[in-house]
């Protein structure tokens, strides 16, 4: 019996936020458009794009936090091996 409530109560998580959201009005937050008069620089390349084509800005985003992440672990992998660090893979023994 607790077995079959868990798994009512898992259904009631996955399906009540489809539920909200069908009854939901249309989403507002998506139509805000950046002022661009006042920009200038990258800032005004993003705010371009985040005005002209969403999807394009959030996979050019998406792309930009993963490089950004992969410089940040490459900048702290050469700075734990100046300290005297061992920096590796871990093997694992089986």
């Amino acid at each position: 019996m607790k077995r079959l409530a868990v798994i009512i109560f898992n259904f009631c998580l996955l399906t009540m936020p489809a539920l909200v959201w069908a009854a939901a009005e249309k989403a507002e937050a998506l139509e805000k458009k950046v002022n661009l008069a006042n920009l200038g620089g990258i800032n005004y390349f993003f705010a371009k794009w985040y005005n002209e084509n969403m999807w394009l800005y959030a996979l050019l985003v998406t792309v930009l936090m993963g490089v950004v992440g992969m410089l940040i672990a490459l900048v702290t992998d050469i700075f734990l091996k100046m300290v005297g660090l061992e920096v590796s893979k871990i093997e694992h023994h089986e």
